[in-house]
């Protein structure tokens, strides 16, 4: 067997070294070893490139802390914009083609609500200060709006297509679902690298009106004055001989009040009595009754939801309006599982609200919700 040449490379002699260099172009040996070193060579370049490569990158991706600020300033801004402004113009939400995905470039949108003057002569008439901005509420109607057109409302006209964002809302009453939209809920708001490091994330803690607006009368909303409510109606069964007083006693109370419901109405809404499923133990009883149409018997109230439409529809096919009596009979020791809305809902809402499962007592109160605005570079 042939030996391997021991081969002292730190001789200095020049002669030497040269015999060295043709033994190992003789050597088949050294010729194996050299081509392993030139690979090891070239592997090592190859490592090195990709790892200086992939840490350029990263540097690319982290942010500087200038970066950082600024991006942090923008946010807080932004989400102080979307919920103290109601956008630009004021009633951008009731423009006709947001429905149908036809966003105007001119919309710049905001979540505030102001108060309006309503007086649409259907089924009830009410009037406020329509110059102020109602303060930490926002909008369940714009919300939707913005949700449904997204990326044109927000990335393209609030945004000018600079950063990815994202918008939720986390209802405090779980028994309302959370809405999400925008990047980061559909898909990674990171990215493939999943960068949290450079994403901003503002908490506000506001109320959002959800259906509130359709709300005809808040059977809760009534001020106690001793054993009684403060009543500012008058109650038809008071001043009738033939019909039972609604005078409250030691154990219970009479809730009383009136409103007037157009037969026109009924053509462009449907309208419920909303009652918490706390209501099946308040052991409350109701009447709902018109002029035309008195009624002594009390009927037990323990269902969450009534259609009234059958009864307008009956009560008024003779007639252009009616003034109707809505009556709670309620013991004082459950006021509090006493929780009723009268609402009128637009028909074109109606099956969505069924379908969605929103046609409930929680959805038609102004909720605290937390709401949350995520935002980064593109």
């Amino acid at each position: 067997m042939r030996e391997k040449k021991n081969i002292d490379l730190t001789i200095g002699d020049s002669v030497r070294e040269k015999k060295i260099i043709e033994d190992l172009i003789k050597d088949k040996s050294g010729l194996l070893y050299s081509t392993e070193l030139l690979i090891s060579i070239i592997l090592l370049v190859f490592i090195l490139g990709i790892i200086s490569n992939l840490s350029d990158d990263l540097n690319e991706k982290v942010l500087s802390e200038e970066e950082f600020s600024s991006l942090e300033d923008i946010s807080i801004k932004t989400c102080d914009y979307l919920l103290n402004n109601p956008g630009n113009p004021e009633n951008w939400e009731e423009n006709e083609n947001l429905n149908n995905g036809i966003v105007s470039s001119n919309i710049i949108p905001g979540l505030a609500i102001k108060n309006k003057k309503i007086e649409n002569n259907q089924f009830y008439s009410k009037s406020s200060n329509d110059e102020k901005v109602i303060t930490n509420t926002i909008s369940y109607n714009k919300l939707i709006k913005i949700k449904n057109n997204y990326n044109q409302l927000i990335t393209t006209n609030l945004f000018n297509n600079s950063f990815k964002s994202s918008i939720a809302i986390y209802p405090l009453n779980n028994k309302i679902r959370p809405i999400t939209m925008g990047y980061g809920f559909d898909n990674n708001f990171g990215d493939e690298n999943n960068e949290e490091g450079n994403i901003i994330v503002v908490n506000r803690t506001v109320k959002c009106d959800f259906y509130s607006n359709f709300v005809v009368y808040n059977f809760n909303d009534y001020e106690l004055f001793r054993d009684d409510y403060k009543r500012d109606e008058i109650c038809n069964h008071d001043t009738n001989p033939n019909l039972t007083n609604h005078t409250s006693d030691i154990r219970t109370f009479w809730l009383c009040k009136n409103f007037r419901v157009y037969k026109k109405s009924l053509e462009e809404y449907d309208f419920y009595l909303l009652s918490d499923e706390s209501i099946k133990n308040s052991n409350s009883y109701w009447i709902l009754e018109s002029l035309n149409r008195t009624n002594n018997n009390k009927e037990r109230l323990n269902q969450e939801i009534i259609d009234l439409n059958p009864f307008f529809r009956e009560d008024l096919e003779n007639s252009s309006n009616e003034i109707y009596s809505i009556h709670f009979n309620t013991p004082k020791n459950n006021i509090n599982d006493f929780k009723t809305v009268l609402v009128a809902i637009p028909k074109n809402m109606t099956n969505n609200l069924i379908a969605n499962d929103e046609l409930k007592y929680d959805y038609f109160k102004s909720q605290e919700v937390n709401f949350l605005l995520k935002m980064r570079y593109k």
